[in-house]
């Protein structure tokens, strides 16, 4: 009978740790190819006319991108999106730019209309922004450059390290991405620990990178531009703390701290946040 029970219980204990291997990889799968948000509108829809762009990555990926170009500077802002949508979906809440800068989106790798079978969630994406950055150098017509990223596309403006761009606004960055994979699995309780560590060893297996060394917050510890950092307080996506975290580790940087969950400063502080983000580019962007 004691056999019975043991065997009983081995088997009960294997199965658990089959299904946390199992489920573990396939929420890894699902993360790193989300599907791809369709872009429903594109700046003629706002009446702005506007450039379709394509440009390369130095690791072969074709990208795609809208320029728009403003009669008040030749000096640009890239815009970039977050986890997982698209350039159309930074758009509306980009457009106030024009107002002092030409403005020019592009859809990250797997995203949008650019190449790409999977995200890295960072990593890879620098390559991205690098290569946005070549594209507006070989025109005539961009200035100096400054980024804006929302979310993923705020941690990518940290973590890259082009000397091109001369200001960086983050709004809503994560400052480690091992942190943003707790966050993910923090309804398992218990079951959290074993399905962070498996995913960091597909990682590892797949991009040869641990998650943890993704990290804006080691980059921005020697970065030599202005940062604007601003999080919302509500955030439920990513947690304010992420926030504090970058300032902490760059007293240098500006922090702007907003009553809003992730995704809703600009709507809830619309006026309070252009005035901000315009002179902040202004000041920067000679």
């Amino acid at each position: 009978m004691m056999n019975i029970i043991s065997k009983n219980i081995i088997l009960i204990f294997l199965f658990i740790i089959g299904f946390i291997i199992f489920l573990s990889f396939l929420t890894f799968l699902t993360s790193i190819k989300p599907g791809k948000w369709p872009v429903h509108f594109t700046p003629e829809s706002f009446n702005l006319e506007y450039e379709n762009v394509s440009f390369e990555t130095s690791d072969n990926i074709k990208l795609k991108g809208w320029f728009i170009h403003s009669n008040k500077s030749n000096n640009t802002i890239i815009v970039m999106h977050g986890y997982p949508t698209n350039k159309a979906d930074v758009l509306p809440f980009s457009m106030f730019l024009l107002k002092k800068f030409n403005v020019f989106l592009f859809d990250f790798r797997s995203f949008g209309e650019s190449e790409g079978s999977y995200t890295t969630a960072g990593y890879k994406e620098v390559k991205d922004l690098d290569a946005a950055v070549k594209y507006l150098k070989s025109r005539k017509d961009t200035g100096e450059i400054g980024a804006l990223g929302f979310s993923l596309g705020a941690s990518v403006a940290i973590m890259n390290k082009n000397d091109d761009i001369k200001a960086i606004v983050s709004d809503s960055a994560y400052s480690n991405l091992n942190n943003m994979m707790e966050v993910m699995y923090k309804n398992f309780y218990f079951l959290k620990y074993p399905f962070v560590q498996l995913t960091r060893i597909y990682s590892k297996i797949f991009f040869n990178v641990d998650p943890k060394e993704v990290s804006p917050a080691n980059a921005i510890k020697n970065i030599n531009k202005p940062v604007l950092v601003i999080h919302g307080k509500k955030d439920k996506q990513i947690p304010v703390n992420e926030a504090y975290l970058l300032h902490n580790a760059n007293k240098k940087t500006e922090l702007w701290i907003v009553d809003a969950n992730h995704g809703e400063i600009y709507v809830l502080n619309k006026e309070e946040y252009e005035n901000k983000v315009l002179s902040f580019f202004e000041k920067h962007l000679k």
